[in-house]
């Protein structure tokens, strides 16, 4: 909380009857009068005690129309007053000393103070705005950020927004609830949001140009976590059907508690090997001559294939070999590349003796880097040629020419010549499994990270949430049906004021992930909750890549919902906005055929592409399901299969990676969806 006194803040004060708490930077002074000596001998904790929720600071936003909470600590049975503008309440401190006191609502106006005072003691907070105030959480989607997303150059330099404030409440987890958090309110520009969730900027930043109202974004997200570690203990402890996620809460709570030196150990054998690795990665030691001498004969060489995993539970140094011939011809064109695909995770790329490329840890999200590197000319000749790729891997194993056909080298407007066999390889340096930290270990432990990053800002007002996760919880898909409800559900009684609108991003596609079929049909389940919406990514993601860069639209499409639903916000031309992609409505069962009606259609059913419908598989009672024939007919779509009589059941859209193109007026993705109930494979 803020409020503390340092002892040069001390020098500052003046004797007066009101004693002014400084803020976060304290005032500097070049001369300390004699007199305020005397105040080093009064002990601080008497100087200062008032204390504001570190929520609370210059630049932040309040939400409009609502009753706004505003929480700390002071002296027990202490009155604090808190204004803002024209509003003030009153509250009495507890025996602990906290207080909350709730503001009337206020409207939008000029930037104004807000100010808590109690006792001789003042806290004030300059430039609030009054505005619109949304929750940004999830997992690694939501918590990816502008500088690693599409045009970021272009987005950040264009991102001075004032009136957009920005609260990135970092990492923390905590088997208790948190009465507090860090971070601090920054106003939008170009140096703030470079870091700033993408999802959650693009989100706020067409909310801003629609409504035109300040916009308060608060983001709380952590890569790789699950859903029940965003839960509240009470609602996971009332459920027997989360008994392993209670009973592996009360494991690592003991596991903690009973070692209070577990955290900086693990820190420090982590530090340790990352230590190691740095060395590795920046600067591998050369590989000895033998290894371009195409004639050298190594007995301890393994063959390995371009795409596949090898040495799981491997850290350290590998090389991985390759001979090959070319001819006169090919030796001497001009403008030679040798294509690799991705390396997990960093490397040297050497031909016959001479490094012709690196991808290193200076590198972003290196192990999904594809690689391509110029070839000098005059490297190559006619013969044979060594190829050695020098790999350092940091994630237990290690690939090359991952997601490509074949690495290959090629030349402008010629034929290329394929690398795919003779690949050989052998582990140089050893130095182990990376260790982890304990924050890796508990960020998915049943309600942690509520209790750490999400339980301290309430009673905080605010219009929504916006939620990107589930990637984490694919596993366990079946769960989740009722898992995510109930978090939306818990997040909601938490804050006492009803169902607030929470809105989602659907699972993108993706091609390396069991159980998303599933885990997209749970969170399009979770839309029977009251004032929930749907964004649907199947169209717009990165097969390669389980975080796809293109960032924009999603948050555009959770905007869409935010402004119809939320806001009834209008098209230029005074119809309602589409905010949603075709959804299933009613399922038609006839003879031969099955007929699906449509929600939100928006202008009729089309395909993306204008080509015939793709994405429909069709079965008939508990059948395979085989592809179908699906033809438009209005707001309706017609499904069969030539050989089926009685088929029962259909699916769109029902893979990791759909080939599906249907879509309404608005081009708006349809949902993937399934008409059966057989049970999900991934149930626990």
């Amino acid at each position: 909380m803020q409020g503390a006194i340092n002892i040069l803040d001390v020098f500052t004060l003046s004797f007066t009857n009101t004693l002014t708490i400084p803020k976060r930077n304290p005032v500097k002074t070049k001369h300390i009068p004699p007199l305020f000596l005397s105040l080093l001998l009064i002990p601080l904790s008497t100087l200062a005690q008032l204390e504001v929720s570190s929520f609370f600071g210059d630049h932040m936003v309040l939400q409009r129309d609502q009753p706004l909470p505003v929480w700390g600590k002071a002296a027990p049975d202490e009155e604090v007053n808190v204004t803002f503008r024209d509003a003030s309440a009153t509250a009495i401190t507890n025996e602990a000393g906290e207080w909350l006191v709730k503001l009337p609502p206020v409207d939008l106006g000029e930037p104004a103070s807000l100010q808590i005072k109690s006792g001789n003691e003042t806290v004030v907070f300059d430039d609030v705005l009054v505005g619109e105030v949304w929750i940004c959480s999830g997992q690694s989607n939501m918590d990816w950020s502008v500088l690693k997303s599409d045009d970021a150059e272009a987005e950040i330099a264009a991102a001075n927004y004032p009136s957009i404030r920005l609260f990135d409440i970092p990492r923390r987890y905590s088997p208790d609830p948190l009465d507090d958090v860090e971070g601090e309110w920054q106003i939008c520009s170009p140096e703030s949001v470079a870091p700033f969730s993408a999802v959650g900027y693009y989100f706020g930043r067409e909310l801003w140009q629609d409504l035109e109202v300040p916009i308060g974004l608060i983001s709380i997200a952590w890569g790789g976590t699950r859903a029940e570690a965003w839960t509240p203990f009470q609602k996971l402890n009332s459920n027997p059907a989360y008994q392993q996620i209670v009973a592996e809460y009360y494991t690592t709570t003991d596991r903690i508690q009973s070692n209070p030196n577990l955290e900086a150990t693990m820190q420090a054998d982590f530090d340790r090997f990352n230590e190691q690795i740095d060395a590795l990665s920046q600067n591998p030691p050369s590989p000895e001559a033998s290894w371009f001498d195409p004639k050298a004969s190594f007995v301890d060489l393994v063959s390995v294939q371009p795409g596949e995993d090898f040495l799981e539970d491997t850290n350290g140094l590998v090389h991985v070999r390759n001979v090959f011939t070319l001819d006169e011809k090919e030796a001497q064109r001009q403008g030679a590349r040798i294509r690799l695909g991705q390396i997990d995770n960093y490397d040297v790329t050497w031909i016959n003796g001479v490094p012709v490329g690196s991808t290193g840890p200076e590198v972003e999200n290196a192990r999904q880097t594809f690689r391509e590197y110029k070839i000098p000319d005059g490297i190559l000749r006619a013969g044979e040629n060594v190829i050695v790729l020098q790999i350092v891997d940091v994630r237990r194993i290690v690939h090359f020419g991952h997601n490509i056909d074949k690495p290959e080298i090629f030349w402008p407007h010629s034929k290329p010549f394929a690398l795919s066999n003779g690949w050989e390889m052998k582990l140089i340096s050893d130095i182990g499994r990376r260790p982890s930290i304990l924050a890796n270990e508990v960020n998915d432990i049943g309600s942690y990270l509520w209790n750490g990053m999400v339980a301290p800002i309430v009673p905080a007002a605010f219009r929504g949430v916006i939620w990107y996760q589930g990637e984490s919880n694919a596993f366990r898909a079946d769960q989740y049906r009722t898992l995510f409800p109930d978090m939306i559900e818990a997040w909601r009684t938490a804050w006492g004021r009803g169902p607030f609108p929470f809105y989602f991003v659907q699972l993108a596609n993706f091609s390396d992930r069991e159980g998303w079929p599933e885990l997209r049909e749970a969170q399009r389940e979770t839309l029977s909750l009251p004032n929930t919406g749907m964004a649907v990514t199947i169209d717009i993601g990165d097969p390669d890549n389980i975080h796809p860069t293109n960032k924009q639209d999603v948050g555009k499409r959770l905007s869409l919902w935010a402004l119809a639903k939320t806001y009834g916000s209008k098209q230029a031309n005074g119809e309602p906005i589409p905010y949603s992609g075709p959804l299933l409505e009613e399922t038609l069962i006839g003879e031969g055929e099955i007929k699906l009606r449509f929600d939100h259609s928006n202008g009729g059913l089309l395909t993306s592409d204008g080509g015939e419908l793709t994405g429909f598989t069709i079965a008939e009672e508990d059948g395979d399901f085989l592809p179908a024939q699906a033809r438009i007919q209005g707001r309706e779509i017609i499904v069969s299969h030539p050989e089926m009589n009685s088929p029962q059941d259909v699916r769109y859209a029902w893979a990791i990676n759909p080939d599906a193109n249907l879509i309404n007026g608005a081009r708006l993705p349809a949902s993937p969806f399934r008409t059966d109930q057989r049970p999900f494979t991934t149930e626990m």
